[in-house]
């Protein structure tokens, strides 16, 4: 098979001039946040979950002047008082449960029948596992929690009644900066770190001290440092990260290097990029950075087999708003009607874009 970068176009072809679009929504909360989820389930897609100063879910509603606003979700306070260090979305005992990590401690609050109320609780856990700050967690298949972050590894947690079990640890070489389960395969495990590599984990192979794959960004790229890294959904073998001023691509089925593509250089284009999201649908995936820009990415591959599989081309759509300087988190709404609602935070500000 062959990597993306093999019939990555032209420089000229790819630095396309961004068309602009702006926020449906900006709305200021009134605390600083640091990241915002959107509920991946139909059920609560209504919901977003945002962290920093504190936590809180909100929804989108009409103003009276027919403006959409983020308002706080009615009967779904989150009792957390303190600063928030991750989140996380996933299932506990088939409800829907919003995970955070705040203060070395984890919390669950789970959303009732529809996503209208909420109940919350502490997990005690088994052993001091969230003693550095963790900046990533994911909800795993069998009822398990991933979390990195300054401990230089990726913990796996099983969570049980009101407990959390420290089940497995995956030893990094610096700074774990994002841990994602695959949305069709959720027992299947990426974490990136820092120094720029990328590994992955089928969790359903007998337990070992290393990963079963990975990749590693081109030298002067993991110097820069390696900020965020997602899956494709649509495709398992579809990797993006975001280090310096670029964003890479690795198609897993190739031992080749990174396809890159540069997002940065002035003109409102993304600089210093710190978040990477995929769309539900898997063909386009969002970058933000400190320049306060937010763009989004439209990739056509060749479908006709997987040895013709490659890049072809990348637009890119600039989203404009009212975000300060620097944007540390994007999140895209799911279901099947909401495929493309995008939600990014800095500051004190949320801004909602419907593309």
């Amino acid at each position: 098979s062959r990597e993306w970068g093999r019939r990555i176009p032209p420089p000229a072809a790819m630095e396309q001039p961004a068309r602009p679009l702006g926020a449906s929504c900006c709305s200021n909360v009134g605390w600083l946040v640091r990241s915002v989820a959107w509920c991946p389930f139909e059920e609560g897609s209504h919901l977003l979950a945002a962290a920093g100063d504190t936590a809180a879910l909100l929804e989108l509603r009409d103003a009276a002047d027919g403006r959409a606003t983020l308002a706080p979700a009615e009967g779904m306070a989150i009792p957390i008082d303190g600063d928030v260090d991750a989140i996380a979305w996933g299932r506990v005992h088939g409800q829907i449960c919003l995970t955070a990590i705040a203060g070395g401690s984890v919390s669950q609050h789970l959303c009732a029948a529809q996503g209208h109320s909420l109940s919350s609780g502490v997990l005690q856990l088994s052993s001091p596992v969230v003693n550095a700050p963790v900046y990533s967690a994911c909800h795993l298949a069998r009822e398990m929690l991933a979390l990195t972050g300054a401990s230089r590894q990726c913990s796996l947690l099983a969570l049980g009644e009101g407990a959390a079990n420290l089940s497995r640890t995956i030893a990094l070489h610096s700074e774990g900066v994002a841990v994602r389960a695959h949305h069709a395969q959720p027992d299947h495990l990426m974490v990136a770190e820092a120094c720029g590599g990328v590994h992955f984990l089928d969790l359903r192979e007998p337990e070992g001290p290393h990963p079963t794959l990975s990749r590693t960004l081109p030298p002067a790229a993991a110097a820069a440092g390696l900020r965020d890294a997602d899956w494709c959904p649509g495709d398992s073998h579809l990797v993006c990260a975001v280090a310096g001023d670029a964003w890479y691509g690795w198609d897993l089925r190739s031992t080749g290097r990174a396809a890159t593509a540069h997002v940065g250089g002035g003109g409102g284009e993304t600089r210093g990029a710190h978040a990477l999201r995929w769309a539900p649908h898997g063909t386009s995936f969002a970058v933000a950075g400190r320049s306060s820009a937010v763009s989004v990415h439209e990739l056509r591959t060749a479908a006709s087999s997987r040895e013709e599989r490659g890049l072809w081309s990348d637009s890119s759509t600039f989203l404009t708003h009212g975000l300060p300087t620097r944007v540390p988190s994007v999140s895209w709404k799911q279901g099947a009607t909401a495929a493309r609602v995008l939600a990014g935070c800095g500051d004190t500000k949320i801004c909602v874009w419907s593309l």
